[in-house]
């Protein structure tokens, strides 16, 4: 499966919270966690990041994860296929609306079995925007961030 992303005008400006400068400035101070190889593997052609907030969100309940650190690598197979069904659930959505800038979506998050923590749902919102080369740039988000 690939998501193609449409071309965003040139003349459009980004959204104010995620103009280029300040998505990269984002991903540098780690509000923002780069999800790129993965989500290359799930079908998106353009860089992909999702916020801390959203990220805990997805993992909240694992032992592995400490609730105020983002983590590095998934450190578990149930992180990892929690970050893959959001990546897949935000490329489905998006392959029907393609033309919408901010993607509305859930995803079902796999149970931890070690502790007994039941699969659960996330609604979560993915933003295309332009890019620092005014190519597309996606963000998950929670639904009221910005």
């Amino acid at each position: 499966m690939s998501v193609y992303y449409y071309d965003v005008p040139h003349s459009t400006a980004p959204a104010s919270a995620l103009r280029p400068a300040s998505r990269e400035q984002r991903l540098r101070d780690g509000s923002l966690v780069d999800l790129s190889r993965i989500a290359c593997e799930a079908g998106f052609r353009a860089p992909v990041a999702i916020s801390k907030e959203a990220l805990h969100l997805c993992l909240a309940g694992l032992p592995d994860v400490a609730p105020d650190a983002i983590p590095g690598p998934c450190s578990s197979d149930v992180a990892a296929r929690r970050l893959w069904s959001v990546l897949w659930a935000a490329a489905a959505e998006v392959m029907h609306r393609h033309e919408d800038k901010a993607v509305f979506f859930s995803a079902r998050l796999d149970p931890d079995e070690a502790n007994a923590v039941l699969a659960s749902d996330v609604q979560l919102k993915l933003v295309i925007d332009a890019g620092t080369t005014d190519r597309p740039v996606a963000t998950i988000l929670l639904p009221d961030q910005d």
